[in-house]
């Protein structure tokens, strides 16, 4: 996958919504991510995890930085911990995961 530094995403499942690859060489340019609910009408539901795939299932990780935080309707969470944001890449990757009808627009600022 190459580097997407603007996302909309919309309602959907785990690991589909891939914001950094593993092995993405922008990963360590990342200094801040910018998560906002752009649905006018109802609060959205985030999760943000750094995931770990390995050839047996078992093993898996998955690290959570949030987890099914509520963004209320047209309001932004802003991200900006060096400390948070500069993860293993060579073993990890970035996912966010929102709720069924929830829309997020995602910025990854570099």
């Amino acid at each position: 996958m190459a580097f997407t530094q603007y996302h909309n995403i919309l309602g959907a499942t785990a690991r589909d919504n891939e914001l950094v690859a593993i092995g993405d060489a922008l990963r360590k340019t990342i200094k801040a991510i910018q998560i906002t609910n752009v649905d006018a009408s109802a609060e959205g539901t985030v999760s943000l995890y750094l995931y770990r795939n390995s050839t047996d299932a078992e093993t898996d990780e998955t690290i959570y930085i949030l987890h099914d935080v509520v963004i209320p309707y047209t309001v932004s969470l802003l991200l900006d911990n060096p400390g948070i944001l500069g993860f293993d890449n060579s073993k990890y990757s970035l996912h966010i995961e929102v709720g069924a009808n929830d829309e997020i627009d995602v910025i990854l600022s570099t």
